[in-house]
Order: structure tokens, then sequence, then C-alpha cells
């Protein structure tokens, strides 16, 4: 598929602020807007991009960032200076011989979804499609968007920044087919130059169709405050839906200072992965070495950055099949190098070699025999399925689930407690407790699913596959 995208203007109300720099190059959370368009359309292999302003630095800089990952088609348009309208017109030539295309403003922020939920079906010939947001309370900087009049389930009646009456707004995201062009001619032929010009002869014809996108992330990238605004709803949209306790009410809130201030460096999730095997390392030697305070303290401050690489990686599209399997494999390694350490001040402080491989032995086995059980019930669906409200461990799960928490021995509650025990000078015991606690919470867990069954989609997955 093709994604035409107008990048002709010139910001006057953005360059008011930032000088000369094209907005489609404007970094959000550390990634160009023209990048993160891309990323929302994984189906586009071509860009149809229409310059203007600035053009031959954006086109290049456009080669150095996309290169490898889109075929980038230049089109200039020598009017960019009037309405948008004409620079899409531009582009006809680029476009001809295609059933049906993607229409973006460069400076539009938008996820994935959005993009999904309007192509789920296609626009008619002769007709066009406007993804539209009718969540008119949450729309940023309203004054300056494009308001929509719906007039049923399918139709847009009028479309304008200076519409009175309206139940809609523009997302700047359209489906479209060849109509548009024409009706982008005959709007030029009467005076009009923009693009909402065209749409209105569309929509004059009853051939301008809306898909409703609500909820879905889109922002225009229009002034400093809508970059701001932009970074607050993309920071909200990557969070996990519920975290462990530890996590949600202190844990996040420092990883996430950290996270929204790497992102503009040039730090990869990976790197930070690392960077957590050797935090855990070090605070393991400080634990083993005697100076209890320092590891444990270094201990919950990788509980913390623990949280950094997932964050960075859902914030910067950089999330990947080695990066979920390179943090997974880190967790368990910085797991045991934290228990070995704590084991090892327990022998620090005077435990025998007898009693200290016991205990070695005893919490690796449980460590690792507990994040099994766990990890399978997870993978086998039964873990995502609705919590039940029968019994005492599931009501309260329910209590803590209503408010985005998990209730249970999670990683960061385990570490936390692990820290507490070794600064407070009992590592031993506190070795001891966790593996009690890890072997009632998942004989609890494991009964309290024992009549629940895979979920559909990973039943499903299994059913497909060939082993």
């Amino acid at each position: 598929m093709k994604a035409l995208i107008i990048a002709a203007g010139k910001g006057t109300r953005f360059n008011r602020h930032a000088g000369k720099k094209h907005k489609a190059l404007l970094k959000v959370c550390g990634v160009t807007v023209i990048e993160r368009i891309l990323d929302a359309c994984p189906q586009v292999d071509e860009l149809v991009v229409v310059t203007g302003y600035l053009a031959e630095d954006l086109e290049n800089k456009l080669h150095r960032l996309l290169a490898g990952r889109v075929r980038l088609n230049f089109v200039r348009n020598p009017d960019w200076e009037r309405g948008n309208g004409l620079s899409v017109l531009a582009a006809r030539d680029a476009l001809a011989g295609e059933e049906r295309f993607l229409l973006l403003m460069s400076d539009h922020l938008l996820e994935p979804a959005l993009i999904r939920q309007l192509c789920l079906d296609p626009p008619k010939p002769g007709e066009c499609l406007l993804a539209v947001d009718r969540d008119i309370e949450n729309v940023f900087d309203l004054e300056d968007a494009t308001k929509v009049l719906l007039a049923d389930e399918e139709r847009i009646e009028a479309i304008g920044k200076g519409l009175e009456n309206f139940n809609a707004v523009d997302t700047g995201i359209f489906y479209c087919t060849a109509a548009l062009f024409e009706a982008l001619e005959e709007a030029a032929a009467q005076g009009g130059d923009s693009l909402s010009d065209g749409i209105q002869v569309l929509c004059r014809g009853k051939a301008m169709g809306y898909r409703d996108v609500s909820g879905c992330l889109w922002q225009d990238i229009d002034s400093p405050e809508c970059i701001v605004e932009a970074e607050n709803r993309l920071w909200r949209k990557i969070q996990k839906p519920r975290d462990g306790v530890i996590s949600r009410l202190f844990n996040r809130k420092v990883s996430g200072f950290m996270t929204r201030r790497l992102c503009y460096l040039p730090v990869a999730p990976n790197q930070v992965t690392v960077f957590n095997v050797l935090l855990a390392g070090l605070a393991a030697w400080l634990m083993a070495s005697g100076q209890l305070l320092a590891g444990a303290v270094l201990a919950q401050m990788y509980s913390i950055t623990d949280g950094v690489d997932g964050e960075l990686a859902r914030l910067k599209n950089q999330g990947s099949w080695f990066g979920g399997w390179l943090d997974n494999i880190g967790d368990r390694v910085c797991d045991w190098l934290v228990v070995i350490g704590a084991a090892c001040a327990a022998r620090y402080l005077g435990a025998g070699d007898t009693y200290f491989w016991i205990l070695l032995s005893a919490v690796l086995i449980s460590n690792l025999a507990y994040w099994t059980a766990m990890d399978s019930l997870l993978i086998s669906g039964v873990l995502r399925a609705p919590i039940q409200t029968q019994g005492v461990l599931s009501r309260i799960e329910a209590w803590f689930y209503r408010r985005e928490m998990v209730f249970g021995l999670t990683h960061d509650s385990y570490l936390l407690m692990l820290a507490i025990g070794v600064a407070a000078g009992f590592p031993a015991f506190t070795l001891w407790l966790l593996i009690a606690l890890e072997t009632i919470w998942w004989i609890a867990k494991l009964y309290q699913v024992r009549n629940a069954q895979p979920s559909k989609t990973y039943g499903g997955y299994l059913a497909r596959r060939t082993f």
C-alpha cells in the first residue's frame, strides 16, 4: 500500500518558537514525528512525500532516516505557500493506478491501532474515509482543530475549522480513492485550495464517509505545548494496565522519570538490560563482601531500573523478539546474582559452609521452580483469564485488580523484601522466608486455577501449531 504524506507547509505557528526546523523532523520522546508515522503504518511499502518549505533539506534528512525501511517518492509542490489541497493534487501522478491509499499529515502523531481501525472496511470506489474522534472533551487545543459534522452512521455532512455545529474532530488521517483528486480539482475551480474544500465537495456528493477512532492515540504537533501533550499521551499509552503493588506505588514513578529522560539519548533498551545485569552483579558483590546496606540499596535500584528497558522499548518503538528474550533471561540472571549475594552475606556473618550450600541450593531451586510455575500459568493463559470472585484469594486479587495492581509475590515485592532483610542484617532468615512464600504462593495459584482451561488465544495457537 502507498501512503501520501503532506509535508510542504512552513508550520508558521510552530516555527515562531522553533526556528527553521521542519515539524516532521521534530522529536517526540526521542523519535521523529515522521518515523512514528511510519511505525504506525506497517502495511505501507511506499511513501509519497509532498515537499515545499525546506524541500531539499527535508528530502535529504528523510533519505537518511528512512532508507531501507520504505520506498520514498518525493514530489515538490511549487505552490506550497497556498492551501494544502494543492499539495495533495501535486501527488496525483505519483498515485496513478492506486485503487486506494492513505493520506497523512506530516505533523500528526498516531498509533497503529488507529490505522488498523480505519482500514478494517476500505472505502468504495468514488468515496473516501476520514478517521474522526468523537471524544471531543479530550481533544487538545480544540479551538485549532478541524471540526466535523457527522450526518449519520456513515457519512460526513460538513467539515471546517470554523464549524460551529459539530459532533466530531478531524484526526488528519484519511483512507482515499482517486475521487479525492477530482473533488480537489472541482474545489480549486471554485477558488478553494485547501484539503477541507475538497472534502466539502465530497460531502455534498454524499461520498465522504468516516471511521470512528475515538480512544486511539493521535495528536497534532502544532506548537511546543502540543509536543508536551503528545509525550504525555504516549507515556500513558505505553503503561502496563496492571503492575505489582511496589511497582505501581513507587518503582514505576522513579523508572518513568529515568525513561523519559533517557529516551532523548542514544541509549537502546538492550543496553539498559545489560546495565541491569552489571548492577545486580555489583549488588551481589557488595553483599558478599559484607557491605550489606550498600548491596541492598543497589538491589532495590536494580528492581527500579528493571522497568526502564521495557518502558524505553515501548516508548521508542524499539521492541523486538531478541530484546524480549534478553530481558527475560536478564531478569533470571539478575535474580540469581542477588540471591547468591544474599546467601554469601549470610556466610560472611558466620554461617558454616554446609549451611551456606544448603541455603544457596534451596534458594536457587525455589526461585527457579517458582518462576517456571508462574511463567507456565501465564503462558497457558489461565492467569490472563478474568479473576474469579470465589474464594478469599480471588476476592483479594480482585480488589487489587480494580486498582490496577497485581497482588502476590511479584518480582518487585520479592526484591524489596530481600533488600530490606539484607539491609537489616538478616540475609539467611530473609531467604528462608522468601523460599516459604514462593512455595506457598505458587501452590495457592495452582489450586486456584486447578479447573481453569487455557485461554482461547493460546489454545488456538496450540491447535494450529505443527510440532
